[in-house]
């Protein structure tokens, strides 16, 4: 199962987070058939976020999570694909209730201990993989 998502930033250095099923999580979701990560990543984020204007910019480390088949004692793998976003206009953002998103809120990325608090150990490991790239970018 091949998914992907991104990390979006706002001009003002916010990150974008939906609050989904009850967890904070970053805006991702599963490939169409024939389609590369970046085109599923855009296409993601903007079906759940409502962003017209992203640009992609670098990839991350991926994730991996497994979760149960339905109908089934079986067990699913899911590698997601992660890309750094920006956009320069992001407008009026809004969530995608019919996927159970019901929140998008921009979030200093060096304030976000209520999303450490409610969030999937794979994200928080990401987000802290991007904070440290984000001191060492402005350190030199």
């Amino acid at each position: 199962m091949a998914a992907a998502g991104g990390i979006v930033e706002n001009p003002g250095g916010h990150w974008l987070f939906i609050f989904r099923n009850g967890r904070w999580d970053l805006p991702k979701g599963m490939a169409e058939p024939g389609e590369n990560p970046e085109s599923t990543a855009l296409r993601e984020v903007r079906e759940e976020c409502g962003i017209r204007q992203l640009d992609i910019g670098y990839p991350l480390p991926p994730t991996y999570h497994i979760y149960p088949l339905a109908s089934s004692d079986q067990w699913a793998l899911k590698k997601t694909k992660w890309f750094m976003m920006g956009t320069h206009s992001p407008g009026e953002i809004r969530p995608q209730t019919e996927e159970g998103i019901t929140h998008l809120v921009w979030k200093d990325p060096e304030q976000l201990w209520d999303v450490f608090d409610n969030t999937y150990e794979n994200i928080k490991e990401l987000v802290l993989y991007c904070q440290q790239l984000n001191k060492d970018q402005k350190k030199g």
